[in-house]
């Protein structure tokens, strides 16, 4: 607890997602081509692929037991040993239970816990991930994993958990049904949730070089007749263009986007946010009309 009045440091940005999924060697396959990531590590239990300099963004599961993907964890670097201190003191303050990190997690990282959300999902939080001295030789791929997108039948507890408790801040809302919310690495949001009926991991979104690889992402999915969740989206709130692919044996919807916001430090510290009418051209400025949710 701070007592000088200073503002209580959040997580500092989404490093990956942890997903079990029914055919890694398909999937693998899949991320490589569509998303453009770099396989680094995989036997026959697991696969860590990477987008940039950081150790991984996506970890594989085997399950094929399953007949979809089901992600079951996503991690937040945390910038000090302080900030994962005064992290930890809040999560056990708040009566929730501090998790051990997974094992292979413990020796990627110098020091961490986790805890579950109001949905179960883990959130794993640690400084000082390992990275790689420089990205992958690969021209089409992500510079960055940004956020997950969390559908949930909890969106209040879920709100109250992330803010209150994890210090993440809120840029937007779209009505009462949408937040997006921000981490200290400044992007306009490193998590989002949505009001629903039932709680499922909606996206992951990955954030390319440019609107042309994004294109060429597409054109990628097109010509190998993946399904295109939502095509070309021009987001009001953080500015981005983008497009979701679907494949469920895979992950979630995989978002590939261009031009997202990042606050400068004062805006970081000042922003308000505002709270949106529940208008489709309030996610998408390109729709048409307010009666324009069922064009996908």
């Amino acid at each position: 607890m701070t007592t000088d009045g200073a503002r209580r440091r959040g997580p500092h940005s989404m490093e990956y997602a942890r997903i079990l999924v029914p055919d890694m060697a398909e999937t693998i396959e899949f991320l490589r081509y569509h998303v453009g990531l770099q396989l680094e590590r995989h036997t026959d239990e697991y696969a860590y692929l990477r987008a940039d300099i950081e150790h991984h963004c996506i970890e594989l599961i085997s399950d094929p037991s399953l007949s979809a993907s089901h992600t079951v964890a996503v991690g937040f670097s945390v910038e000090s040993a302080e900030v994962l201190a005064d992290l930890r003191d809040r999560v056990t303050a708040a009566g929730l239970e501090v998790l051990a990190l997974q094992d292979r997690m413990k020796g990627l990282c110098q020091d961490g816990f986790a805890v579950r959300d109001p949905n179960g999902l883990v959130i794993e939080l640690f400084t000082e991930f390992q990275e790689y001295a420089e990205p992958p030789t690969v021209e089409l791929r992500p510079l960055k994993l940004v956020h997950p997108f969390l559908a949930t039948d909890k969106y209040d507890e879920c709100l109250e958990f992330y803010t209150k408790v994890l210090g993440f801040q809120v840029s937007d809302y779209v009505g009462d049904i949408s937040a997006f919310l921000r981490s200290e690495d400044r992007f306009h949001h490193s998590l989002a949730l949505q009001r629903n009926k039932e709680y499922f991991v909606a996206h992951l979104c990955f954030m390319m070089k440019s609107f042309d690889h994004v294109m060429r992402g597409r054109a990628r999915a097109l010509y190998k007749k993946v399904p295109i969740a939502s095509d070309l989206v021009n987001h009001s709130a953080s500015t981005s263009i983008a497009f979701y692919m679907f494949e469920p044996k895979h992950g979630p919807r995989y978002e590939l986007c261009d031009g997202h916001r990042v606050f400068t430090p004062e805006e970081h510290e000042t922003h308000r946010a505002r709270r949106m009418v529940a208008d489709p051209r309030n996610i998408d400025v390109w729709r048409a009309a307010d009666n324009d949710w069922d064009r996908f």
